[in-house]
């Protein structure tokens, strides 16, 4: 559904979209959802209750805040939120329990806060293989990302691109602890064009000991633009 160059009613549009989604032809039928290039402000009711969805794209769209009720469905693979969002917060809770859940964007919104647990092991974010959040308004990073590549199934990196951020400073409020481990953590940091100054910040911010860090086998890449850091195989992106 694509209203691109069209003048759209907001609450004309909501009607009509909950009776289309709550037709008997479509409940318990639909598998894969677009809306965009529409003023929606809010995800609607009767999307959260298709229970079939597998794949979201609301691009283009007004929202402000995406619902936990959204993500109750197990079965979610792909959710994209991307382009001209307004979406400012990821609430803790947002994506428990998506064990399918595979590749999740949300570029181009306003997100400038991640709660502590959106990510980590008790989200059981299992079948991650792509976060997208670029162009949004994070200003702080904590050791989430590790999280997710020590929850990964998957052998090959698993892409976090935080890319065009204001991230400046790294935190560890989640109280992650830094730990020589036998068996790889998988995934690509991708950082560039945010304004961090020293690679040493992850090391103070994450609390990370120089012993820890050696033990964690650090390998520094040759261009000054790249290297590979923390948790080998980890490649962090600068």
């Amino acid at each position: 559904m694509d209203c691109l160059g069209g003048f759209v009613d907001r609450e004309r549009l909501s009607r009509q979209l909950d009776s289309l989604l709550s037709n008997n032809l479509t409940y318990g039928q639909l598998t894969e959802l677009g809306v965009v290039n529409r003023p929606l402000t809010h995800v609607l009711r009767s999307v959260c209750r298709l229970t079939t969805l597998t794949q979201l794209r609301l691009n283009n769209n007004r929202l402000i805040r995406l619902p936990r009720q959204l993500f109750h469905q197990p079965q979610r693979s792909e959710v994209t939120q991307r382009n001209d969002n307004s979406i400012t917060e990821l609430q803790d809770g947002l994506f428990d329990g998506l064990q399918r859940l595979e590749k999740l964007e949300l570029s181009y919104n306003r997100i400038s806060s991640i709660g502590l647990r959106v990510f980590n092991g008790s989200a059981m974010l299992t079948s991650l293989k792509y976060v997208d959040l670029t162009f949004n308004r994070i200003q702080t990073l904590e050791p989430w990302p590790y999280c997710i590549g020590i929850n990964g199934q998957f052998k090959d990196k698993t892409p976090i691109d935080l890319g065009h951020n204001d991230i400046s400073s790294f935190t560890n409020m989640m109280g992650w602890k830094a730990k020589c481990r036998t068996t790889a953590v998988h995934f690509h940091l991708i950082l560039i064009n945010n304004p961090i100054k020293h690679i040493s910040d992850i090391l103070r911010g994450w609390n990370i000991s120089l012993l820890t860090w050696f033990c964690l086998n650090p390998q520094i890449g040759r261009a000054s633009s790249h290297f590979s850091s923390l948790f080998y195989p980890v490649t962090a992106v600068f």
